[in-house]
């Protein structure tokens, strides 16, 4: 009797829902709840419709299963920020609710075939606005939640993490119309639930296992030492030690590491913390300190994150990032969280981050918004609104044999985006982060993950520099082939692989959610067209 009432309880259902959504974000827990974490969401909100319970009241049990699956899920994020993390947890639950109550609106108007539809389709133009917009946190995107299973999602490389999303959706809906055949006593429909299974869970897990197994690795081998200094970002990195002690750590790490074998040295996010006019970068100490590295070691090129800063000339037209320098009005100038790459030739190619954390290093639509930077987060002195360029840099060797592309932290959740570096000709991919912000939680392992999904997407040998976190290298199948844990002090010395095909997903991009998108669109008109008729026959 009490676990029939329990199961009738729409918060207990929705909270059930929330915390099944939950699980995969977690390393060592199940991942495979996520298959089926919707059916107890559907399953209040039917009944609740045939109670007649009203949009409020319905939409605000679905606003709790959303919430708990977010604070679940990104709670860590306090630990760098506490205000940040109530407006994600939020922001996010309410757009998330936003997108049910548009599919709600759907299936009160037409079916429950057509509603599923709509729900699955508007739930991947939803995942593609997020990865998109100004305001973009795409994190708890369906398809990441598999990250950590490299062997059952293979086939991103042709559809991207849409896919998988879209495959979870899928069959959640199949379980959810098995439960519902059985609950209004259709028998005949649940006769085609295991071959509906075998269909739609089966062949994409086995077409995985079989590209997993039979991948054979692609390009030319590069020997690479990554770095993991280790500095404390609250008490060290921007305050305790100086920027000649941190250079210290770095390069007596990667001494201990190089030989004439290794050609690239990675350093992690703001390894460079000199605040550097990119008018005098090749004047600086620290670049002449790396220079002076590269040049005892002269088969090697050094990358590494550094906050550098570009000065506008009177007159010359500025982005809508830049602001007046303090101490002279007639000038003006733009902060970047950038990437640079030193080696022999002193080029000093640098790439500014462009894909930057909302309410810490942007606020959305500067253009219009510019008088509420004031209000962004300070983690490090790189906050208001950083500026960012139009296209994806790629360092190149100096045979011109390999091209890096160089991804700064948060930029490595983008898919589509981090197929602009491919495009433009990166065959390595270089992950430079400093995830010790949230502590030791669950944040930078979920964020660790994404990269293995990226590596699978492109089939990109990937080695990833993390201040602290994890540092690793991880192979084009999105294994991680070796790696430093959490609060550790080293350096990874390995071989990957520099590979020039490109992916269906690196050249085609979410195409998934443009196409989800036109088909919601389509449905929500449908819709439209229904109410407005049976307002007419009334």
């Amino acid at each position: 009797m009490f676990f029939t009432k329990l199961f009738k309880s729409h918060v207990f259902l929705m909270l059930l829902s929330g915390i099944l959504l939950a699980l995969p974000w977690y390393e060592g827990l199940p991942s495979y709840t996520i298959f089926f974490a919707l059916v107890p969401l559907f399953v209040s909100y039917y009944r609740l419709v045939e109670q007649k319970a009203g949009f409020w009241k319905t939409i605000g049990y679905v606003f709790l299963a959303f919430f708990t699956w977010n604070i679940l899920s990104t709670w860590w994020i306090y630990n760098a920020t506490l205000i940040g993390a109530i407006l994600a947890v939020l922001i996010t639950s309410f757009l998330m609710t936003l997108v049910f109550s548009i599919y709600h609106f759907v299936h009160i108007n037409t079916s429950k075939t057509i509603g599923a539809f709509a729900f699955v389709t508007l739930w991947l133009a939803w995942e593609q606005f997020f990865h998109n917009s100004e305001v973009a946190w795409p994190w708890l995107t369906l398809g990441n939640s598999l990250g950590n299973h490299p062997m059952v999602i293979q086939w991103y490389e042709f559809t991207g993490v849409l896919g998988g999303s879209l495959w979870i959706l899928v069959v959640n809906f199949f379980i959810i119309s098995q439960i519902t055949a059985y609950l209004e006593k259709v028998y005949g429909r649940i006769a085609w639930f295991f071959s509906d299974v075998l269909l739609f869970f089966a062949i994409p897990f086995a077409l995985s296992l079989y590209l997993f197994y039979s991948y054979e690795e692609k390009g030319e081998p590069v020997n690479v030492v990554v770095v993991q200094p280790n500095i404390d970002p609250y008490n060290e990195k921007f305050s305790g030690l100086t920027n000649d002690q941190q250079m210290d750590i770095m390069l007596n790490l990667a001494e201990e590491s190089i030989d004439s074998t290794v050609s690239y040295v990675v350093c992690p996010e703001t390894a460079i913390d000199d605040r550097i006019w990119e008018h005098q970068v090749a004047e600086n100490g620290s670049i002449l300190r790396i220079k002076d590295f590269v040049n005892r070691h002269p088969n090697a090129m050094w990358v590494t994150g550094l906050i550098s800063l570009k000065l506008y000339e009177p007159g010359e037209q500025t982005s809508p990032t830049a602001r007046k320098l303090p101490y002279d009005n007639r000038y003006y100038y733009d902060r970047y969280n950038s990437a640079i790459q030193v080696d022999t030739s002193f080029g000093l190619p640098i790439y500014h981050k462009s894909k930057l954390v909302v309410g810490v290093e942007m606020m959305p639509y500067p253009q219009y918004l510019k008088f509420l930077e004031k209000l962004s987060i300070d983690l490090g002195g790189i906050t208001g609104s950083l500026g960012t360029q139009p296209d994806r840099g790629v360092f190149k060797s100096l045979d011109d044999k390999f091209g890096v592309g160089p991804i700064i932290c948060y930029e490595s959740v983008f898919g589509e985006f981090v197929s602009g570096y491919i495009k433009n000709g990166a065959n390595l991919l270089f992950v430079i982060t400093n995830d010790g912000w949230w502590g030791d939680t669950p944040g930078y392992r979920q964020h660790l993950s994404m990269s293995r999904i990226r590596a699978i997407e492109m089939r990109r040998s990937i080695a990833r520099s993390a201040n602290t976190g994890i540092s690793a290298l991880i192979n084009q199948r999105g294994e991680i082939i070796d790696s430093l844990g959490w609060w550790k002090r080293g350096t990874l010395k390995g071989t990957i692989l520099a590979n020039n095909k490109v992916t269906y997903y690196a050249n085609h991009g979410d195409y998934l959610g443009n196409i989800s998108a036109f088909m919601a669109l389509l449905s929500l008109v449908y819709a439209l067209v229904q109410h407005l008729m049976k307002r007419k026959e009334r």
